[in-house]
């Protein structure tokens, strides 16, 4: 009997729980959606009411911007695919967002998909070539401390001047073994306590620009001396030991390109020159670019290659920006990167205020006097417009120099740090971009009378797709 009780009541239970299943579900679900909808109203008013971010500090860009209506882009889709585009470009604190993010996973040890691959697919060859070097390169001997003989050494131009040319020029791998992790195709180096982000380079001719500047050649004459000076990424000297295999030798690249520039062209060897100073700070840890130390070491070479007069690092005023950091942030989006900044030091040339800096249109009018160093938006971020203020524009610099000699610069950003260290060696400096310039460079170097042509870029500019732009100026 008491078992059948038993069975009844379990059963009774059962039919109970079965009914109230039903209901209890629907109160869950009716819970989830109310707070869903809850949650996506807040995300909606955030979006409404807090004003969107115009522009990414950390990712160096200006962010989408609320597109145009027409009926022609609405039915197209092109609205609808913009209006998308902004709102999700351009949310509210956008910059405090991610940054919270990568640190949340960081913590976490989490990765995103794309972080490994570009680099580590395959192991690359980086057996030297021999490549047998033509006359018009310059020495690999290092430069001396200065090209001027009136001018003091500085400590830091004497460790140059004591390296002897029966010394062994530098391996392509500076470091012994390091700590190293990959951020989206970027690898980040602890070393020394410090953290540094290295883009890594796979390789290529350089025929683009070769057949470019040849025809430069060809097309001006001996009358304008052309110097080509290509600087290296930073990898080719800090990658670590345990890591080389994955990125090429840029110095092999440079020496068959010079092999194949005409004579009448001077072949700049700065890589040589830079592995003599890997323990200053040539190169940025946070940045992609070299720091202006690197670009002083290189501009000394080119002197000494062109034969001008040059003055030492330490008749320049050495000014300091500190807490800066770079574009390899918003690269690598590694938390180390931010929490690691450094000091941006460049150096101003004695003779600055007796010089006259034009800044014009790409198309060389529009003309307005600003200095050649300057100070662009938040300098932690964007210390590297400290020269002319960025790229989208011409300089020219009148020197209080008598010489009769006038450069044009033609260049990528790692060129912006260059011209500086030149005001007392030109009497006109002219600086191009390759990437904008709306006029015949053939026909504006002829017309303004540069007696000397210097090419200077980073390797992926000279093998890379921004070669491309270096014939359109010639031809265009």
């Amino acid at each position: 009997m008491e078992e059948k009780k038993k069975t009844q009541q379990k059963s009774k239970l059962y039919i109970f729980n079965r009914a109230k299943r039903p209901l209890v579900a629907d109160f869950v679900c009716s819970i989830c959606i109310r707070i869903f909808i809850a949650v996506f109203g807040i995300i909606a008013l955030f979006l409404m009411l807090f004003p969107h971010s115009t522009e990414s500090q950390i990712e160096k860009r200006k962010l989408a911007e609320f597109p145009q209506f027409s009926l022609q882009s609405y039915f197209s889709g092109e609205f609808t695919k913009g209006v998308s585009t902004f709102y999700d470009d351009t949310v509210p604190y956008r910059d405090s967002f991610k940054t919270a993010g990568y640190n949340f996973k960081s913590i976490f040890g989490l990765h995103t998909d794309d972080e490994v691959k570009i680099v580590g697919a395959k192991e690359l060859d980086k057996k030297p070539k021999p490549v047998e070097p033509s006359q018009n390169q310059t020495s690999q001997k290092p430069a001396e401390s200065s090209v001027n003989e009136n001018s003091q050494a500085s400590d830091v131009s004497k460790v140059e001047s004591q390296v002897s040319e029966e010394e062994s020029k530098p391996e392509t791998s500076q470091m012994g073994d390091a700590e190293y992790t990959v951020e989206n195709g970027i690898i980040v180096v602890k070393h020394n306590g410090h953290y540094r982000a290295l883009e890594l380079f796979g390789g290529g001719t350089g025929n683009t620009y070769v057949e470019a500047l040849n025809n430069f050649h060809k097309d001006l004459g001996d009358d304008v001396k052309i110097y080509s000076m290509i600087a290296p990424l930073a990898s080719e000297y800090y990658t670590p030991a345990n890591y080389s295999g994955f990125t090429a030798s840029q110095k092999e690249v440079f020496d068959s390109i010079a092999s194949r520039l005409d004579d009448g062209i001077v072949s700049v060897d700065i890589d040589t020159v830079l592995g003599y100073h890997t323990a200053e700070d040539i190169y940025f840890r946070t940045d992609h670019h070299w720091t202006p130390l690197g670009a002083y070491y290189a501009a000394q070479e080119f002197a000494k290659a062109a034969g001008l007069d040059f003055k030492d690092i330490s008749t320049y005023n050495k000014n300091t920006i500190e807490g800066f950091v770079g574009t390899m942030y918003a690269f690598t989006q590694d938390p180390n990167i931010n929490n690691d900044p450094e000091d941006f030091i460049y150096y101003t040339p004695s003779n600055l205020d007796d010089c006259v800096t034009e800044h014009y249109t790409t198309d060389f009018t529009d003309m307005s006097e600003w200095d050649f160093f300057c100070g662009v938006g938040d300098p932690q971020h964007n210390a590297y417009l400290t020269f002319m203020g960025g790229d989208e524009q011409v300089v020219k610099v009148n020197t209080n120099v008598k010489n009769g000699k006038k450069l044009a610069v033609v260049k990528d950003s790692y060129g912006n740090a260059v011209p500086g260290y030149l005001f007392g060696s030109y009497e006109e400096i002219y600086v191009i971009d390759m990437r904008y310039f709306d006029l015949n460079l053939v026909d504006f170097i002829k017309e303004n009378g540069v007696t000397d042509l210097l090419f200077t870029m980073v390797t992926y500019s000279a093998v890379g797709e921004n070669a491309e732009k270096l014939d359109i100026l010639r031809t265009q």
